[in-house]
């Protein structure tokens, strides 16, 4: 770091040594050259051109040219004058320059001389500050006796002079000489030295061949003036004041002579016309420099406007195409090339439409553009719009096009910025598929199935049409999904779309809400509702048609159908969601059915399907708030005796009243909420037969109580019956669990398997409406059940139906070959009692008894039987 600030230190005072000896010897050559040429009547030089140069250093290079200004004024002045004398006007030959280089730039003034404010301020300050070298240079020769008195005044006014005409050669040509945009010596510089050259040489040839000084004076002129501006114009300011410089020398170095048109016995006379003389050349040479200057830069101004122009042109991302009045392009920047797939230069005078308008609009653009050139009327300029264009190949593409016009006198041009917006559409449709279309199946998604639908609706109101929306979900979607994975189940999904979208309308909808659900939303169907109604049912079957047929997929065969609900609407009472909500109420009808089928909304399955929610809600609340509670209903004998009750659940609700178990058990068992209920019920039932327990009579009672498969499946099922069974105590052979034949046969292992468990444990168990099923006879030798209870639908046929009197006999007798109890349910009548005993059977179970009564009721019933 400090070898880095040594070397520029290093560098620095380099730099200021070799500016201070150039202005020292710049300085020192042209006072010396200045004092060779004295006026004869004067101890003074009639132009001093170290003046110029100085005020030029001071102002470019700054203090460095100070002291360099004063030690070559001092070495000049020594040359010629006593010590003293020297160093007081080397002082003040110091002083004028500073002076004079700290006013202009306060003054603001421009040392490119562009204004001719510049250049009176130049003179005026020359003039001010060339007085204080005159008189400290006149003084200084005063007070040394170097001057006479009488000559004072003389010598202040040529000292005064010289400087300040050297101020106004030198100073332009110091301030200017080198620097970036100015003359330089290259060819030029030869070129200007060789017509010098040849000036000086015809200059010469006028004052050897005229003897007469007017005329040489006029010849002269001839020469000078068309030199000076010609030097002036060519070679600008630099050049012009090295002419007059040249010129100006010779001038005095004649006059000096004692010869020349200027030359005088009058002492102020003769100075003042060469002293004119050089001032008017000067400042004709700077008004010439300033006008030419003032030239040179509106010509490089509009230069610089123009690259600026083009290269905002040529730098454009959008092209820019501008035509004249008769349609023919006049420009076509490289984005428009880019664009439209041309080169400039085959384009450039050729009529635009032609080339890049799709020739379906070609007539409306020549209408518009011939009425702007008429009218002037701009109706679509100065504003983005949409249209298309058209690629050299034939290509079409969408662009924004923005038209300006220029109208001047005869010229008319009217300019396109044009803008390929192929990636813009490209997106918004991208974003627009996103957000209103299934990335999946490409089909419209719920909210683009909204819109769809308030069209649908406003086509039915003006029409007076019914519309309808299918609810669409397959069956056995979710098994493919679980064994063949998700990419088969998306290729079924494509099918399926492709199916639906095949079988319906060209102007139906068809969406897709979610994993399986579509829904499909028919327009312009009939006014009359029943003829609607057909034209829906015809749609939904082929619909079922087509989406039972086999599906291929990944060299995978799979078979499926379709469950579909529907509803029907023709004005605006109900929101879409509603609709949509019933069409799926509707569709759940259909799978409840079994499937491949197609269910209509109505009112009545609606306010079903509102009072089960109701009830769901209600039955998750009925333990907690104690609203549930057991009846018994008695199991007698051949003798009407009591041997068992069965536990029968019960529900009354603060506001629904009484909810019979047809509605709410099968709720249970389908939100799951029927294993938390069964297992409260097997509590209450154990602690009963705990409370009983004491009782000689009601401690022989056995309590059947109702399992569903749900709650017997539970894989806790059997540790929490043990559980109960260890906290209250009592004896398990008194509780029977009674199960459905469905539920066996449907998971006939499990069922064994636990049965089992249950019969180990001392738990018996009950086959609960045997009969019913499909495949009773096959499995029962399997089950290890203690009892079977012959269903109530054929003992209720018993004494009218043969049939039903020869199963009820069959069953007596399998029951007996496997050691099973038989019990009959549903026995209301004495002569059905009867016959059943003349058959065999043992326990029966019925209101011709008992009606199921709550506990103390049972208990009464058993002591009084």
């Amino acid at each position: 770091m400090q070898n880095a600030i040594a070397q520029y230190r290093f560098l620095t005072f380099k730099g200021k040594l070799i500016t201070f000896v150039a202005v020292a010897f710049a300085y020192f050559v042209t006072a010396k050259l200045g004092l060779m040429v004295p006026y004869k009547e004067s101890v003074a030089t009639l132009i001093w051109l170290p003046t110029g140069i100085a005020v030029g250093a001071i102002m470019r290079w700054g203090r460095v040219s100070i002291p360099a200004v004063f030690v070559a004024s001092l070495l000049v002045e020594l040359t010629v004058l006593p010590l003293t004398a020297s160093v007081l006007i080397a002082i003040t030959n110091t002083l004028g320059p500073l002076l004079a280089a700290y006013l202009l730039p306060k003054l603001r003034f421009n040392h490119h001389l562009y204004k001719q404010k510049d250049i009176f301020l130049m003179i005026a300050v020359a003039l001010i500050g060339m007085s204080v070298c005159a008189t400290g240079g006149t003084f200084s020769l005063y007070i040394t006796g170097l001057a006479p008195t009488d000559k004072l005044s003389s010598i202040w006014f040529i000292w005064w002079l010289g400087d300040s005409l050297g101020v106004l050669l030198a100073l332009p040509l110091v301030l200017n000489l080198g620097r970036k945009g100015t003359f330089s010596c290259n060819d030029r510089c030869y070129q200007l030295l060789a017509w010098i050259i040849l000036f000086v040489c015809v200059e010469l040839i006028i004052v050897s061949a005229v003897p007469d000084l007017n005329k040489q004076f006029i010849l002269s002129m001839f020469v000078i003036l068309p030199m000076l501006i010609w030097a002036s114009m060519s070679f600008g300011l630099v050049g012009g004041s090295f002419f007059v410089i040249i010129l100006s020398s010779i001038a005095v170095w004649v006059t000096s002579q004692g010869s020349g048109n200027f030359y005088s016995h009058d002492l102020s006379e003769g100075v003042f016309s060469l002293w004119t003389f050089m001032v008017a050349l000067v400042v004709t040479m700077l008004l010439i420099s300033a006008l030419q200057s003032e030239r040179n830069l509106a010509h490089m101004t509009i230069q610089k406007n123009d690259k600026k122009l083009r290269s905002v042109i040529d730098g454009a991302f959008d092209a820019i195409v501008t035509i004249d009045s008769a349609g023919l392009l006049v420009e076509f920047n490289p984005a428009a090339e880019r664009i439209f797939g041309y080169k400039k230069e085959d384009v450039l005078g050729k009529s635009m439409p032609d080339l890049i308008i799709p020739a379906r609009y070609r007539n409306a653009h020549h209408a518009g553009h011939q009425q702007y050139k008429m009218t002037g009327v701009t109706h679509i300029f100065n504003q983005r719009i949409e249209l298309v264009g058209m690629r050299a190949d034939g290509s079409e593409f969408p662009i924004e096009l923005t038209l300006t016009a220029l109208k001047d006198n005869n010229l008319s041009l009217v300019t396109g910025f044009v803008r390929d917006i192929s990636e813009q559409k490209r997106a918004r449709q991208e974003i627009e598929n996103f957000a209103y279309y299934d990335a999946l199946t490409s089909l419209p998604n719920r909210r683009l199935l909204a819109d769809r639908y308030q069209h649908a609706m406003s086509i039915a109101q003006r029409a007076k049409t019914y519309c309808a929306l299918l609810f669409i979900d397959l069956d056995k979607f979710k098994v493919l999904n679980d064994t063949k994975g998700h990419d088969v189940g998306d290729q079924l999904l494509i099918e399926v779309a492709h199916r639906i979208q095949h079988t319906v309308r060209a102007g139906d909808t068809v969406a897709r809400l979610s994993g399986d659900e579509f829904v499909v939303i028919l327009e312009s169907l009939d006014q009359n509702a029943s003829i609607a109604y057909q034209q829906v049912s015809e749609i939904a079957q082929k619909l079922l048609a087509e989406l039972n047929r086999n599906y291929y997929l990944s060299l995978f065969e799979f078979a499926t159908s379709a469950s579909i609900g529907v509803t029907l609407f023709n004005d605006n009472a109900l929101t879409f969601e509603d609709h949509l909500r019933h069409a799926d109420t509707a569709m759940y009808l259909s799978k409840d059915s079994g499937g491949n089928t197609y269910r209509f909304y109505d009112q009545l399955t609606q306010e079903s399907i509102e009072k089960n929610f109701a009830l769901e809600a209600a039955l998750g609340l009925a333990l907690a708030n104690q609203e549930l509670y057991l009846n018994y209903q008695p199991i007698v004998n051949v003798a009407k005796q009591v041997v068992a009750a069965e536990v029968l659940l019960r529900w009354s609700h603060p506001t629904l009243g009484n909810v019979s178990p047809v509605e709410f058990i099968p709720i249970a068992e389908k939100s799951n909420l029927i294993i938390k209920i069964g297992h409260w019920v097997l509590e209450q039932a154990c602690e009963q037969l705990k409370t009983w327990e004491a009782s000689p009579v009601l401690g022989q009672i056995k309590l059947s109580v109702n399992i569903s498969a749900k709650q017997f499946l539970y894989i806790n099922f059997v540790q929490e019956l043990r559980e109960i069974l260890a906290r209250t105590g009592i004896n398990p052979s008194l509780l029977k669990l009674e199960l459905t034949e469905t539920a066996v046969i449907d998971n006939m292992d499990d069922v064994i398997h636990k049965i089992g468990i249950l019969r180990q444990m001392g738990v018996r168990i009950a086959l609960d409406d045997f009969g019913i099923g499909h495949s009773s006879l096959v499995y029962l030798k399997k089950l290890p059940v203690t009892q079977i209870k012959i269903d109530q639908s054929f003992v209720h046929d018993v004494l009218t139906d043969s049939n039903d009197a020869a199963i009820i006999q069959m069953v007596l007798a399998v029951g007996k070959t496997i050691h099973c109890d038989i019990v009959a349910e549903g026995v209301e009548q004495v002569e059905q009692f009867e016959l059943l005993r003349e058959f065999g059977c043992d326990y029966f179970q019925g209101y011709y008894f008992s009606r199921p009564v709550n506990v103390a009721n049972f208990e009464q019933f058993v002591s009084a039987s």
